[in-house]
């Protein structure tokens, strides 16, 4: 018996180890392609590249991932997971909405390199499902104890997401660079108490235009 739970905390600790060693080398490739994405376009990035940075051979690379477009997803992916919030926190929707543009802006070089190539549409697409999700968070809470219709309150989530990625197209179109008159202040008295508002047109009974 002493044995069998031996044996079997020493295969945990083991596989524990290979798991450890395994994310060691998907970083190591990350911080490669970011390191080469100072000095080339994303499209123009190779393997040859990225290994030659490591110090490990194509073997290990095509091990890991199946080509550059299959890194910088996973880069993208940990990034996510590390800086956007998957759900809103209603006391501070805006805050956590913002953290959208703050990360963009603070990895610009490498966003604009990615917005700038054939990955756009996977950025924008990837975004767009992050914000879905924390709007649709946000609308759960803000519809409570109001009769909406789902479709209405899909529609509702399915348009502030698609206004947000329309502002960042738009935003990332121009470099980063926005009209003076775009400040944070503006965009946030836009935001504030606007899906509420929204989603009180769409309560039973259903809303008629005003003619």
């Amino acid at each position: 018996m002493v044995f069998c739970i031996t044996k079997g905390l020493e295969e945990r600790l083991h596989d524990k180890g290979e798991k450890e060693m395994a994310t060691g080398t998907k970083e190591a490739l990350a911080s490669a392609l970011r390191q080469m994405m100072t000095v080339k376009p994303i499209d123009k990035v190779t393997v040859k590249d990225i290994v030659e940075i490591c110090g490990v051979n194509r073997q290990t690379f095509y091990y890991h991932f199946d080509d550059v477009d299959d890194l910088l997803e996973w880069v993208f992916e940990q990034d996510s997971d590390r800086v956007f919030p998957r759900e809103v926190v209603y006391d501070r929707w805006m805050e956590d909405m913002m953290g959208y543009f703050d990360y963009l802006e603070t990895n610009s070089g490498f966003t604009l390199n990615v917005y700038n190539s054939n990955s756009r549409l996977y950025m924008l697409r990837y975004l767009r499902s992050r914000m879905e999700s924390c709007i649709r968070s946000f609308a759960e809470i803000a519809s409570e104890g109001k009769n909406i219709d789902r479709q209405d309150f899909e529609f509702v989530v399915e348009f502030y997401a698609n206004c947000a990625i329309g502002f960042i197209s738009q935003w990332m179109d121009m470099g980063m660079q926005l009209p003076k008159e775009f400040t944070r202040e503006r965009i946030l008295r836009v935001m504030d108490q606007s899906v509420e508002n929204i989603l009180g047109r769409f309560t039973s009974p259903r809303y008629k235009p005003a003619n």
